[in-house]
Formats: structure tokens, sequence, C-alpha cells
């Protein structure tokens, strides 16, 4: 028994395969951004804390929190109190999120791609395959 979701009059599979591709393709160039902006973050934390030097004033301990929470922001990663420089770890786990993301997407959209390109769906039901004797002669 198949099931079959278009004919030749409707092209349903088609319509919502243009739909994914869409959005993965949105979402793909969204992903893309938030890698270069995680990228972007991890590299210019070490600047934006020598900007700062020694002092130890309130300003200074402002501009340290304001480093730590654009980073956080950013990245999702967060830094200890004592902790002046990013790990080779959270370095890491700042940017393998975006670049998973943004790979997750590339296969949604070639998904998408896959079933615009069918033009219709047949889904099999129920397969069951019996072999039939020969009867007498």
């Amino acid at each position: 028994m198949l099931f079959r979701l278009a004919t030749r009059d409707v092209h349903l599979p088609k319509l919502v395969g243009a739909f994914i591709v869409f959005a993965a393709l949105l979402m793909f160039l969204k992903a893309g951004a938030h890698m270069f902006d995680s990228w972007d973050a991890v590299k210019s934390y070490p600047t934006c804390i020598q900007k700062i030097g020694s002092e130890v004033d309130e300003v200074a301990q402002l501009r340290y929190m304001h480093c730590k929470s654009a980073l956080y922001k950013i990245t999702g990663v967060q830094l200890r109190g004592d902790q002046d420089k990013v790990s080779s770890r959270q370095f890491w786990e700042a940017l393998l999120g975006p670049i998973a993301e943004v790979l997750a997407w590339a296969v949604v959209f070639v998904l998408g791609i896959i079933l615009y390109r069918t033009g219709n769906l047949v889904v099999p039901i129920e397969q069951i395959v019996r072999e039939v004797k020969e009867g007498k002669k």
C-alpha cells in the first residue's frame, strides 16, 4: 500500500521543500553571522582587557566587568572572577557551537532541496512480500 502526497495538480512536497530551503538559507546566514561574531568577541577580549591596564579604581572595574559580560552575552563563555584570559577549552567551546549550527543548517538546506526536487512524495505504509506456490496442473 502506497500513500501518495502529491499528484500532477497538487505540489505540496515542492511547496514544503521551497519553504524549508528559504528558512534554512536565512538561518544559515544567521548562524554564519553568529559564528563570525563569536570569533570577533573571543579575539577582541584580550584587547579589551589590555586597554584597562593595571588600574584598580571603580571605572577600571566597570570596564573589566563590561568586557567579561560582553564576552558572555555573545559567546556564552563565563569567565571566573580571577581569570584574565580565555582558556583553550573555553575558546573552542565558544567557537564549536556556532560552527556546528552552521553545518546543521546546511544539512537542513540540502534536505529541503532534496524534498523540492522530488516533485511528489510516496510513502510506503505497509509492505508485505508473500511467496505464491504454484498450483497443481
